[in-house]
């Protein structure tokens, strides 16, 4: 009885030290232009798909080019899961960098950087568009995805009740054989 309470115990621990959160936050699933893509001419818009909605309130897009000049010619709308941005077209051939900040639904902040080639000037626009985009209060995108895991709620405070209660059926269990 003493070995299958131990057994118990540590098949209860390992269980929950391997559960995998029940609600991971959104990450992106595509974008179009996609990572590192080479494109023989600029796009009209840029789109951003996540696995789950985002908030539209605190949604960040950017369109950088290699000289630093920004081509996001509006604030990204959010239609459930979809982040979409237009573009007044591109600058001079070369590396252009797409960045952006989103907020999951529940309420974890996503960052990211795409990069993609443009092989010909754009013939519709050689300097950046004059916007006048208000990123007030927000973050700048980081150069890689927030690659965080939780659902919010810390897995260890599983782990360490059910590591409680195992060791406490393996004292019953003992307690209970020597009486």
């Amino acid at each position: 009885m003493k070995r299958l309470a131990v057994i118990a115990a540590a098949v209860l621990a390992a269980t929950a030290l391997s559960i995998a959160p029940a609600s991971a936050h959104a990450a992106l699933q595509s974008s179009n232009p996609a990572e590192n893509a080479v494109l023989d001419a600029a796009p009209d818009e840029v789109t951003l798909t996540f696995n789950q909605n985002v908030q539209q309130n605190f949604a960040t897009v950017t369109v950088v080019g290699s000289d630093q000049s920004q081509w996001a010619a509006s604030e990204p709308v959010v239609d459930g899961s979809t982040v979409t941005v237009d573009l007044d077209g591109l600058g001079a051939a070369g590396g252009y960098t797409i960045g952006y900040r989103v907020v999951s639904a529940d309420g974890h902040p996503i960052t990211g950087s795409i990069p993609f080639q443009l092989t010909q000037a754009s013939p519709a626009a050689t300097t950046p568009p004059a916007t006048n985009l208000d990123f007030t209060n927000r973050a700048e995108p980081q150069a890689t995805q927030d690659t965080e895991d939780s659902s919010g709620f810390p897995i260890w405070i599983i782990a360490v009740v059910v590591v409680a209660v195992g060791a406490s059926g393996v004292l019953f269990a003992l307690r209970k054989r020597t009486h």
